[in-house]
């Protein structure tokens, strides 16, 4: 195989940057999938401790909240200061209305409350049936006398008074008087574990993986619904970052395994939950790796070798007949190939080729037509400028001899009619400004109010500002005569067409043509732009209210174009939406 030929070339670079792009990927991949998986199961991890973390915080507020109350609540401090128990019993309803109405009263598993000389006792919580008696003298068990400081949220034990095996956070405090710092009081929570418990039932964890939870110094593992206390690991490293300021991830030895945990703080005192990521989970196999790039390196010669037989049937020989064909034609031969004809890609350059050559002749026969008919028309456009020229010159001599005779209504509507003619022969501006379409306007009605014998009276209201705003040529005229002859003339008696402008938005100006004629309906209107009328009658029949509005909307584009309004019997309003450009095609702003 030849590199220097087409084949050649397609097949070696083809072969070449397959094999460079899947080496490059597959490398690439590897390592980003490994990566990118790693992080992924991080932050996934991370939200659910952070999710259950939140839930179980929610709990323990309220939780606090409740031993907040107990300990400073004026009813209960006044119970234990007193020397008798009469206000026993209201103290119990009060103690037990407040854990009713506590977010987290699932979980109060118990509740007593003691002076300081256990001899008085209130006693309440979800467990009481499943419990011993508590009394003034076992209550020592879980409420020493010579307990004096707080404690609590510091690590998870038993209740001592409870008939089945259930864990708890104990927590203990002391009440002091309202009046000063003097211990009065003690109090006793157990708090269900299944404050937490609860909230991991449905948790999913992968083989090897675990949970933990941390409370002060103690760390525990929770396995089969319950915790168990372990010897609190140190990290050998921390890596990773998470979107959690306060989460860790790092490396730690438990079990004689290394392992990835994510610890994640609850929010509430030194309360964390953990996850450790199982080796299995962040192994990834290089000989994967190695297996997947032998079998491109095989795939890629494999490939390379069948691609060069196909390009040879499919490129090189259909090829070598086109360059012949092409050949052909460069030396004059313009017959028809069709063995060059397949049905394939190739084939329908072949078949352009072969309708190339056929269309040659024709091609050079209509060249030399087009030339004849450009010169007859060259020609007709000189002539067609004679016209005008002689049509002008007439005009003024009829122009002067109606001065000489002094018929001065002549030779004003001559003048005229001298101005529209010459504005309808320059075709090579489209655009003009309002002023110049004015002035167009005022020459069509110096016609007309001599038709008229005066009767006909032109409003311009239009504020200078906006003579220098752009307008297609012969936009107003076709609008004004729409107006004399089907809204002034039917009537029978004078009438008034008045011109208005205004800005409507920051990008659209409004021309309004208005007459005081017969008006029209909804169905005439409709008629109209619907083009089942009939043709507008003026001196320019071609230029009727379709065309205007047409030419509107081609010169500028969807939302400005030409509207009318009418009410039958009083008036006609044509409304015409421009944009704010001059005739040059420039931003337009109010001299």
């Amino acid at each position: 195989m030849r590199l220097k030929t087409l084949k050649g070339k397609i097949t070696f670079i083809t072969v070449t940057f397959t094999l460079a792009l899947a080496i490059l990927v597959a490398t690439f991949s590897f390592f980003l999938f490994r990566s990118f998986a790693l992080q992924s199961q991080i932050s996934s991890t991370e939200f659910n401790l952070q999710f259950i973390g939140a839930k179980a915080r929610e709990n323990m507020v309220a939780i606090d909240s409740l031993i907040r109350w107990c300990t400073t609540n004026t009813v209960v401090t006044s119970y234990l200061e007193q020397q008798d128990t009469r206000n026993a019993l209201p103290t119990y309803d009060r103690i037990k209305e407040e854990v009713m109405n506590n977010l987290a009263q699932s979980y109060v598993s118990r509740i007593i409350l003691t002076d300081i000389k256990h001899t008085k006792l209130i006693h309440t919580g979800l467990w009481m049936s499943d419990s011993k008696p508590v009394t003034t003298s076992n209550v020592e068990q879980v409420l020493p006398v010579s307990f004096s400081e707080n404690t609590g949220w510091n690590h998870i034990g038993e209740d001592p008074f409870l008939l089945k095996d259930a864990q708890v956070l104990p927590i203990r405090r002391v009440i002091t008087r309202s009046s000063s710092p003097e211990v009065t009081g003690q109090l006793y929570l157990a708090i269900s574990a299944d404050l937490i418990l609860d909230l991991i039932k449905d948790y999913q964890l992968s083989e090897g993986s675990h949970l933990y939870l941390t409370i002060g110094d103690h760390f525990y593992q929770i396995r089969d619904n319950t915790f168990h206390l372990m010897e609190k690991p140190q990290f050998l490293s921390k890596e990773f970052e998470t979107s959690g300021e306060q989460t860790t991830v790092g490396t730690i030895r438990i079990g004689g395994k290394n392992q990835l945990l994510i610890t994640c703080p609850t929010g509430f005192q030194d309360i964390s939950l953990s996850q450790s990521l199982s080796p299995n989970e962040v192994r990834f196999e290089r000989t994967l790796y190695f297996g997947l790039l032998a079998a491109i390196l095989v795939f890629v010669l494999l490939f390379g070798i069948l691609l060069t037989f196909l390009l040879n049937h499919l490129f090189n020989r259909p090829i070598a007949k086109i360059q012949d064909k092409v050949r052909a034609i460069a030396h004059s031969d313009f017959s028809s190939d069709p063995s060059i004809e397949w049905d394939d890609e190739l084939g329908d350059i072949g078949k352009g080729i072969n309708d190339l050559a056929g269309r040659l002749d024709s091609l050079l026969e209509r060249r030399i037509s087009d030339e004849k008919k450009k010169q007859e028309l060259e020609y007709r456009m000189l002539q067609s400028q004679i016209n005008p020229h002689f049509l002008y010159n007439t005009l003024n001599s009829i122009k002067w001899m109606a001065t000489l005779q002094k018929a001065t209504g002549i030779a004003e509507m001559t003048t005229s009619l001298s101005r529209l003619m010459k504005n309808v022969s320059k075709a090579d501006e489209p655009i003009i400004s309002l002023e110049e379409e004015l002035a167009l306007l005022n020459d069509y009605f110096v016609i007309q109010k001599y038709r008229y014998g005066g009767t006909l009276v032109l409003q311009n209201l239009i504020d200078p500002a906006y003579f220098s705003l752009g307008i297609p040529r012969f936009t107003l005229q076709p609008l004004a005569e729409n107006a004399i002859f089907h809204g002034i003339e039917p009537k029978g008696g004078a009438g008034t067409v008045s011109l208005e402008a205004h800005q409507e938005d920051e990008k659209t100006v409004v021309l309004t043509i208005t007459d005081d004629g017969v008006g029209m309906d909804e169905k005439a209107i409709n008629e109209i732009f619907g083009n089942t009328g009939s043709p507008a009658k003026g001196m320019f029949r071609e230029i009727g209210i379709r065309n205007v509005a047409k030419r509107i909307e081609y010169t500028y584009g969807e939302g400005y174009t030409l509207s009318l309004e009418s009410k039958v019997g009083s008036y006609t309003k044509a409304i015409l939406r421009l944009p704010k450009l001059t005739k040059e095609g420039k931003p337009w702003q109010p001299n």
